[in-house]
């Protein structure tokens, strides 16, 4: 009885078995679709309304550095054409172009034979004057003084000897006239008695012959002392002479005559010091540390200052050009140049090294501006403290941002966010539904990727970040439209809407 019912009824339990997993396994998988179709409709239903929020930031308050842009030029702060002073030939040229000088530096020597003769005559008349100068100032040799003390004694024996004569001539002529007298007496004596027949016409003719002797001998001797007389006045003023020659030498030289003699030394320095001057410029020399930009001139041409400088003439004006130690001129704008002092630092970009930034201070700003165009700027002078391996040329175009202060608790967005509409300044912001619209705000300074806001935003405000009207559409943000605000809705979208908002860049995970 067993074996029998075990047997009816297996087939049974067979049938029975598929008939209910079957239905079981139809459920389990529409239970999953559904719980997929849920979630798939979950997300897509709010992907819309919060996929716009990736491409937002905050605005956010913190310091910045108040910075003012402007466009400058490197150039030389000094920059000469290096001439000699007078026209000469180039004997040696000792430097090239793109050369490194020193201050001090020779470089160039003109032909100097036309001068070593002149100086070295000059240099014997100094030499001559030095000496009469010296021998005027040490006064007479004790020899001289002793021979003009011989002269003076000399002088005043000659005196004496001639007052002693004529005084032994005075009593001649006394003598003389004395015995004319007594001669002249008897020739009318005896005139008279030959009248009167007491005395003969031969005593007569004797006493009066003898009176014209004595009267010659009395002229004779009047001669002799009026010539004694005249040399003892010459002996005297001889004398005299030799006195005074005596004072002199024993005095020395007069002041005057030494400061002329000084004078004659000085002017003969002069001469001499100023052709040493000009064979001293004969060697031409760097005024100042810097670098040969230019030659105009080899070894062997004639160079005239007086001409100008040009490779095609027989001469030239200069020798080199040489440009000093480099600086930053920019331009800056009349509205910034009150923010714009003394010893404030700067950035300097160049397009030739847009990695590598360089810095310097303001070292002079332009007392006068400069009118381009109708645009009024002002230069600025600045250093540049950090270029030591020579990477900036002069001529070269770079960009300076001056540190003009420090903003510490500014409102600030990314300067990507700031676009404009129709020349107002502003900033596209997210509705409730994630629809961008178009906010205008007054900005201010402007420090690298940051941007500070004046007014129209506030602290925590969202603000999209390089997104255009166009891209929201292409990417159905929202219902795609852009509001009124942003230049016309739908009816104003893409290019060619009326009106549309300035587009800035799409960055590349844009709804991504």
């Amino acid at each position: 009885m067993t074996m029998v019912s075990t047997q009816t009824a297996t087939p049974s339990t067979q049938k029975i078995g598929p008939a209910i997993k079957k239905p079981l396994v139809i459920v389990s998988v529409l239970v999953i679709l559904a719980i997929c179709g849920g979630l798939i409709y979950y997300f897509v239903s709010n992907s819309g309304s919060k996929d716009w929020r990736k491409n937002t930031v905050k605005v956010e308050r913190g310091p910045i550095d108040v910075r003012i842009e402007a466009t400058g030029t490197i150039k030389p702060v000094n920059e000469i054409k290096v001439s000699p002073k007078v026209t000469g030939l180039i004997k040696k040229l000792t430097v090239k172009q793109g050369d490194i000088v020193k201050e001090g530096q020779i470089l160039a020597e003109m032909d100097k034979s036309n001068l070593l003769g002149a100086i070295e005559a000059s240099r014997g008349s100094y030499l001559m004057a030095q000496d009469t100068y010296e021998k005027l100032q040490h006064g007479n040799r004790p020899q001289e003084v002793a021979i003009a003390e011989l002269q003076e004694r000399r002088s005043r024996d000659i005196v004496r000897q001639a007052v002693q004569n004529t005084i032994r001539l005075k009593a001649m002529v006394e003598s003389a006239t004395q015995t004319s007298l007594r001669d002249d007496t008897l020739a009318t004596r005896q005139l008279y008695l030959e009248s009167q027949g007491a005395a003969s016409d031969q005593d007569r003719l004797n006493a009066e012959t003898q009176a014209k002797v004595t009267r010659a001998q009395l002229d004779a001797a009047k001669r002799e002392l009026a010539g004694a007389e005249a040399a003892l006045a010459q002996n005297k003023a001889e004398a005299a002479a030799a006195h005074q020659t005596l004072l002199l030498s024993q005095m020395g030289n007069r002041q005057e005559d030494i400061s002329q003699a000084k004078h004659a030394v000085i002017q003969a320095k002069g001469n001499l010091d100023s052709l040493l001057s000009q064979l001293d410029d004969m060697i031409i020399r760097a005024p100042f540390a810097g670098v040969i930009t230019q030659k105009y001139a080899d070894a062997g041409a004639i160079v005239t200052p007086t001409t100008s400088a040009a490779t095609t003439s027989a001469t030239s004006s200069s020798i080199v050009a040489l440009a000093g130690v480099l600086e930053m001129v920019a331009q800056v704008a009349e509205t910034d140049i009150g923010k714009i002092e003394i010893g404030q630092e700067v950035e300097i970009l160049s397009n030739a090294y847009p990695e590598h930034p360089f810095h310097g201070h303001v070292t002079q700003i332009a007392p006068e501006a400069v009118v381009t165009q109708n645009v009024t700027t002002f230069e600025v002078h600045t250093t540049i403290d950090d270029d030591r391996k020579g990477k900036l040329l002069a001529g070269m175009n770079v960009s300076a941002r001056f540190v003009a202060g420090r903003m510490n608790n500014a409102l600030l967005v990314p300067t990507v966010c700031i676009v404009s509409r129709h020349g107002k300044t502003g900033v596209l912001i997210p509705e409730k539904d994630g629809n961008p619209t178009f906010k205008p705000v007054k900005t201010g300074p402007t420090s690298g990727t940051r941007t500070v806001v004046m007014r129209g935003l506030n602290d925590g405000d969202l603000v999209f970040v390089g997104l255009s009207k166009e891209g929201l559409e292409q990417q159905g943000y929202g219902d795609g439209g852009i509001k009124q605000q942003m230049g016309g809705g739908r009816q104003g979208g893409g290019r060619h809407g009326g009106g549309g908002g300035t587009s800035v860049p799409i960055p590349r995970s844009f709804g991504h």
